[in-house]
């Protein structure tokens, strides 16, 4: 297992924010990934629209790195939202291809506010884009992943529905986001390895959770803030070959060197 970047901390965020050219913000951004000490870099769009960074535009010397590119929560209906999505997985191919990525994961689409047919027609329409990204991911040489991030506004309103899901598209990864796994719907470590332990595990989101608390401070926490034995998960999911553990938490600079240091150590 390799761990990357996502986050680049609070005081580190005020300062990119200063920086008016954009290749010297590309710059910031590859100094402190060096700095921290990650092997790789986890492309979310905390950390590329927040500053106004143009992925069809990324150095190439960020390639030193390993990649991957995560693309936020989009709906599928009506039909419009289908095309965005569309046009944005077609973007993501291209960048991930062009930089040499090796991962995209997406996370599952909204469902909030929609009727019951149109939930319906959704995921029929999500079986349909996955095995048509999954035939340009072969093509490509590059990973397609889907997160198990499940809850009500989602389309998979627990890993029981995700499960089996995945079943359906044995080549689709996995990226399993662990805060959100044990905060909502509150599955403990053995549950979660018991629905993904044997699935096609490609990444996880690493960041610890506090559960009965606001989801905003129960969430994205620093290593040790939270009561996630996480140490347990990553020894059962580092047997997965070029998994990559992405340190998701929202947190001060210091915090973020200091927890990617004991996840390293969780590993020795």
């Amino acid at each position: 297992m390799y761990f990357s970047m996502d986050e680049i901390g609070f005081e580190n965020t005020e300062k990119i924010k200063t920086i008016n050219s954009e290749s010297r913000r590309w710059k910031f951004i590859y100094d402190t990934a060096r700095l921290y000490g990650f092997e790789g870099i986890h492309f979310t769009p905390s950390l590329y629209d927040e500053f106004c960074l143009d992925l069809t535009n990324i150095p190439n010397y960020f390639q030193e790195f390993k990649l991957t590119l995560h693309l936020g929560g989009m709906y599928l209906v009506p039909k419009n939202r289908y095309e965005e999505f569309d046009r944005k997985i077609e973007t993501a191919f291209y960048i991930a291809a062009k930089n040499k990525m090796h991962d995209i994961s997406i996370h599952s689409p909204y469902i909030h506010n929609l009727t019951q047919p149109e939930r319906e027609l959704s995921l029929e329409l999500f079986h349909e884009v996955i095995e048509k990204l999954l035939k340009k991911s072969a093509e490509n040489g590059i990973s397609l992943s889907l997160e198990t991030h499940v809850a009500e506004n989602v389309q998979f309103n627990g890993l029981g529905e995700y499960s089996k899901f995945i079943d359906k598209h044995p080549d689709l990864g996995v990226l399993i986001d662990i805060s959100h796994n044990y905060y909502e719907p509150q599955y403990s470590e053995e549950e979660i390895i018991k629905y993904l332990g044997n699935k096609n595990i490609k990444g996880l989101h690493i960041s610890d959770s506090l559960r009965s608390v606001d989801i905003k401070k129960g969430t994205h926490l620093a290593i040790g803030e939270g009561t996630i034995n996480i140490s347990k998960l990553l020894r059962y999911f580092n047997k997965f070959s070029n998994l990559y553990g992405v340190l998701e938490i929202k947190a001060s600079n210091k915090d973020i060197g200091q927890s990617l240091e004991i996840l390293k150590n969780m590993l020795n």
